[in-house]
């Protein structure tokens, strides 16, 4: 059991890093890109009438400054609350279902990670002349402008929001596995998260539907995955035993091969006697004879004139 608890959490680590690394293999300076996508997304609200950013931040903060500090900090902690007690909770209520919904995580952060590279987006507290604070930063819970890690979030990764994503998920999972009050938890999980993410201007009201877009392709991957499972390994193992009898038949047909004595093709002609090679008796390899010089011959590069200083001299 515990060697099962440690794999799942070393597990999922391991996915996140790379999912934190990712992420951030964008553009050095996406700035200009981010912020034009946001007037795009702005513009595409107003048309939709969804434009409710700055007012649902505005309510809260005229009702209690003090929920407005609360929804920040079930933002910055809520998430990974409800991530971690929804997976202790399903480990161990029911094994089946905490695998699948492990999956579908896993899926959300590569498909998310895709569309952060592809589509960087400022969020509201980034955009000029939209009125809107930024609670994370005033409150001092934005590590960013202090941390230079590599791991840090990708500060224009708005779309799609992946806080929301994951609190669907969560009401998901207590929907499998909960009773009503379970199930009503998640409900409000999810609604307070899709608050959260708004009045603290880190996403826009089109970021929490393509969370949900996501989640829901998420599903669809694993679920067909799941329906196919058995089918793509049974192919799998089909391969690997036609790779596995290719290699044995290429072993054999390379056993019976004959190959040739190459140290006698280098030697040959020699013999070795004590390590070293020396010339035998019927060595092809013959004695040179050093011609002895001409006195008084002057040499030139052209014949004639050699035959010429003989005559002279």
């Amino acid at each position: 059991m515990l060697k099962t608890i440690i794999k799942e959490i070393a597990l999922v680590g391991a996915c996140y890093l790379i999912f934190a690394l990712v992420k951030n293999l964008t553009d050095p300076s996406p700035v200009l890109k981010a912020v034009t996508n946001g007037w795009g997304v702005l513009r595409l609200e107003a048309a939709l009438a969804l434009n409710f950013e700055s007012f649902i931040q505005q309510v809260i903060g005229r009702i209690s400054v003090g929920a407005l500090i609360a929804i920040t900090y079930f933002y910055v902690a809520g998430m990974w609350l409800g991530l971690i007690g929804t997976a202790i909770f399903t480990f161990i209520k029911n094994r089946s279902v905490y695998l699948d919904l492990r999956r579908t995580f896993v899926l959300t952060m590569i498909f998310g990670a895709i569309v952060f590279a592809i589509y960087p987006l400022a969020p509201p507290r980034f955009m000029p002349g939209l009125g809107m604070t930024d609670t994370v930063t005033l409150l001092g819970l934005d590590p960013a402008p202090h941390s230079d890690s590599a791991i840090s979030y990708n500060r224009f990764a708005a779309m799609p929001s992946l806080h929301y994503a994951w609190a669907l998920l969560v009401m998901i999972a207590t929907f499998k596995v909960g009773g009503a009050w379970l199930k009503a938890g998640g409900i409000l999980f999810q609604a307070l998260m899709f608050v959260a993410i708004i009045a603290t201007a880190n996403h826009y009201v089109l970021d929490a539907l393509a969370g949900a877009i996501l989640l829901m392709t998420a599903l669809f991957v694993n679920r067909w995955w799941t329906r196919h499972r058995d089918q793509m390994n049974k192919w799998k193992n089909d391969q690997l035993v036609q790779l596995s009898e290719l290699d044995h038949n290429w072993r054999r047909r390379i056993g019976t091969l004959e190959m040739p004595d190459l140290r006698q093709q280098f030697l040959s002609g020699f013999i070795i006697r004590g390590g070293h090679a020396i010339q035998p008796i019927r060595s092809k390899i013959t004695n040179s004879h050093h011609l002895l010089p001409v006195a008084n011959v002057q040499r030139s590069f052209r014949p004639e004139l050699n035959n010429l200083s003989l005559i002279l001299n």
